[in-house]
């Protein structure tokens, strides 16, 4: 475990968020795949070391609430699941090229709210938008129609991750605060 302290010591907010992060395998394949979508839509490609599937964005969060927020997670009690990233979408209203997934297993939905339960219980904004699983391969990217992905990936999620982000210049960096089991 960590101290609130060695995150922030100036007391300044941390960005956080709940995500799955993929084994060397999985972050093989997205490797791939964020190539084939650089190919397809170009812009700028996501790290490969920074990929993740996104379950709850926290946004800025006071320091205090990252331990409250550990202790809820590792209450979590949800299922292992396998996840089918079937198409590439490319949304033209933000410029982001990424994977998606046309059907969401019920243990991931499931996860995803009991995440959205934790977040509101400590305080922190509701989600509005409907959860829809997706991976981002590149941002700044010039969009024409969706495209199949390369192939069908099949992602098995056995843990999810509380990550901290640091946004600079050469883009986000990531670090992982904590790690929780899926039964």
């Amino acid at each position: 475990m960590f101290a609130a302290g060695e995150l922030d010591e100036a007391g300044e907010s941390v960005r956080l968020f709940f995500a799955l992060w993929p084994d060397p395998a999985m972050r093989a394949a997205l490797a791939e795949a964020t190539r084939y979508a650089h190919a397809l839509y170009g812009g700028r490609a996501t790290r490969i070391d920074t990929l993740h599937l996104t379950l709850r964005f926290l946004g800025d969060v006071a320091p205090a609430r990252i331990a409250p927020l550990c202790a809820a997670a590792a209450g979590i009690r949800a299922r292992a699941f396998t996840l089918a990233f079937d198409h590439m979408d490319c949304w033209r209203h933000n410029r982001i090229a990424c994977l998606g997934a046309s059907e969401t297993p019920a243990p991931l939905a499931e996860l995803v709210a009991e995440l959205e339960t934790v977040a509101i219980a400590l305080g922190l904004s509701s989600q509005t938008r409907p959860y829809r699983p997706h991976i981002t391969l590149a941002r700044r990217a010039t969009c024409g129609q969706e495209n199949p992905a390369p192939q069908k990936l099949l992602w098995t999620a056995r843990d999810f991750v509380l990550v901290r982000s640091s946004l600079r210049a050469t883009g986000a960096r990531y670090q992982q605060l904590g790690r929780w089991p899926l039964l």
